[in-house]
């Protein structure tokens, strides 16, 4: 049974999670790095600064002491930026001591060097978590779920028993929960879309319509396609909720941080003036690479990964991603 959920990272996503699964009745602290957001939240009394009408329920704990956010934990829910996963789960390993609790991992990202998942990463840091952590991705914007949006994500990891127990703690309105055993083309799947997001985000800047935006998703789900299987994912996933669902999600919509930083790429405006514009973090900027050492690696033919990578790494114009479409 879990009754106690520790859950790292008070962003928005974390912040609407944690509020969710304390609506059933579970004990759940938040453990959160900066101190000057943990004080923010105090200071309004358990306001959220970057969620407009959301306050934290009363009997939700928000806290840096880590050592504090695990006592007596059943579950750990990491949702901070994919940078940050490595060394929090290598400060969670020092503390479980080979203590084995069950991790779901709500970031999205591969690692640069590595091009590991986070689950791969949090269960290199702590080997005891071996086949106990799980990936929780799919078409969910935080806001939306904060007004109660019905919304599907998808839970997959490869202990199917652990899947079942797990579960319970998500699915709830207005979260409905699809299991899947595919948790390396889940996370990868994630990892690409928001790559892609930006290329959406770059045409809508240069002032493209439908007929452009349908040639883009078109490609942009052939390219996501063959990085999943490349990476060992499967199919079923692409076409699913963490794959064509999420790409719908995040490549369509101004709610979404990977699209709004392509919109302004798109305008002419400087990456980083882009990136301060928007003030938060956006996963597919820091994902670009990965993706793109990945496909180099693969000899994949991805020319709108490749565009996204180009128009990030080495400042090429916007236009780069219209010469993508074949323009």
């Amino acid at each position: 049974m879990i009754n106690k959920v520790a859950v790292f990272g008070a962003g928005v996503w974390g912040s609407v999670l944690a509020q969710h699964i304390a609506k059933q009745g579970r004990s759940v602290v938040v453990w959160e790095y900066f101190e000057h957001l943990v004080n923010k939240i105090a200071e309004h009394g358990g306001a959220h600064p970057h969620i407009p009408g959301f306050h934290f329920r009363r009997d939700i704990v928000i806290t840096r002491d880590m050592d504090a956010a695990l006592a007596d934990a059943d579950l750990i829910l990491i949702v901070t930026s994919s940078k940050s996963v490595r060394r929090l789960a290598h400060d969670i390993g020092i503390r479980l001591r080979g203590k084995r609790i069950p991790v779901v991992s709500a970031a999205k990202g591969i690692e640069d060097e590595s091009l590991l998942t986070l689950t791969e990463i949090i269960e290199q840091e702590i080997p005891a978590e071996k086949d106990c952590v799980m990936a929780f991705s799919g078409p969910s914007f935080a806001l939306e779920v904060a007004h109660a949006m019905p919304t599907k994500i998808v839970l997959a990891g490869r202990n199917r028993r652990l899947l079942e127990r797990t579960v319970p703690v998500f699915n709830s309105y207005p979260i409905s929960v699809e299991l899947s055993d595919d948790p390396t083309g889940v996370q990868w799947a994630g990892a690409a879309k928001n790559v892609l997001a930006i290329a959406c985000g770059v045409a809508e800047g240069l002032g493209k319509t439908i007929n452009t935006k349908a040639a883009l998703v078109t490609l942009a789900m052939r390219e996501m396609h063959d990085v999943v299987l490349a990476a060992g994912g499967t199919g079923e996933t692409v076409y699913g909720l963490a794959g064509l669902g999420d790409f719908i999600l995040t490549g369509t919509s101004t709610l979404s941080r990977n699209t709004r930083l392509g919109i302004k790429l798109g305008q002419g405006k400087a990456l980083a003036q882009a990136r301060g514009e928007i003030n938060t973090v956006t996963e597919g900027a820091d994902s670009v690479e990965s993706i793109y050492s990945f496909a180099c690696a693969k000899k994949l033919n991805v020319p709108l990964i490749n565009a996204v990578h180009d128009i990030i790494r080495k400042g090429s114009p916007a236009e780069t991603v219209l010469h993508a479409l074949g323009f």
